[in-house]
């Protein structure tokens, strides 16, 4: 099986996490991370309701300090972001030096090449899937350093350490990664779709092969559209077929953060794909809705 793809604290992880994925703060208790583990606390508040004005995406120490009551005041957690916050992608280096310093720059060199922001300013974590005679292929989590270091602060001045930023999508992969819901041989897709963002992570054997996230418009007032959305699939569908040769479909997992949210996938996908939920597909019942999931990703997977 493919190691989980994150860093994890060391030598156990904190039974605490929050959720921070519009439009909603979701905080987690339990009373030991891993398999069937119990919730303790389960706080869920509208992100607005809590989020410092002068802070975006709660950067504000209200948030902290609102989130960590109810918690019980840990002194240490996972934090877990909605996709847009990060850049992640799949790299394949042809030089991969042994010194992690010369390591992070040769990354640098090739970020410079398809971002057109400073990557100087970028907080890297990387995994390794695959070492071949022709190089070195990465699983990529690049943010802003400074909106995480503006997060941190704002538990730390809450006297609370975050050991852990990571993506909702990666958290997702690693729970079906060690449910062992992908296929052994074919392509798989699980769709991440919230109500401001739709991810698509293609996988084959349970090793990543294409992420993409498209937003939605922040002047937008609805949620995207059935055809929009739908125009959406089949562009990701036909780049992943067409310009990487991504085989056939052998499995789509889905995770929609709330039952209201379209994703018409009837017409787009071949019919006999078959298309799973992910919190069924993982034997998840109450109080594990799919809202839930990255927190369950995170914390049951370790």
């Amino acid at each position: 099986m493919m190691k989980l793809l994150a860093d994890r604290f060391r030598p156990s992880l904190p039974p605490v996490a929050v959720l921070m994925e519009a439009p909603s703060v979701m905080a987690l208790r339990v009373a030991k991370p891993g398999p069937g583990m119990q919730p303790l606390v389960m706080d869920e508040d509208p992100m607005a309701a809590i989020v410092d004005s002068a802070g975006a995406e709660g950067h504000g120490t209200r948030l902290a300090d609102a989130t960590l009551t109810r918690l019980g005041r840990p002194k240490r957690l996972c934090l877990v972001l909605g996709d847009p916050f990060f850049r992640l992608q799949l790299l394949t280096l042809p030089d991969f030096p042994r010194n992690e310093e010369e390591r992070v720059q040769v990354i640098r060199w090739h970020l410079r090449k398809t971002l057109n922001i400073p990557v100087e300013s970028l907080r890297l974590r990387y995994e390794v899937l695959q070492k071949e005679a022709a190089g070195v292929t990465l699983w990529l989590s690049a943010c802003q350093e400074d909106a995480v270091v503006a997060l941190e602060a704002a538990f730390a001045q809450q006297g609370c350490e975050v050991g852990y930023v990571g993506a909702s999508s990666v958290e997702l992969h690693n729970l079906a990664l060690a449910r062992g819901l992908y296929p052994d041989e074919g392509s798989a897709l699980l769709l991440n779709r919230t109500a401001g963002y739709l991810s698509f992570l293609f996988s084959d054997g349970g090793r990543p092969v294409f992420f993409r996230c498209k937003e939605s418009p922040a002047d937008e007032d609805s949620e995207p559209g059935e055809a929009r959305l739908e125009q959406e699939l089949r562009l990701t569908l036909a780049y992943h077929r067409d310009k990487l040769g991504g085989g056939k479909l052998a499995k789509v997992l889905v995770r929609s953060q709330a039952p209201h949210l379209p994703l018409p996938l009837a017409g787009v996908l071949d019919e006999d794909v078959p298309v799973e939920d992910l919190a069924q597909a993982a034997g998840l019942g109450a109080p594990w809705t799919p809202a839930w999931l990255p927190l369950v990703g995170l914390l049951e997977g370790n």
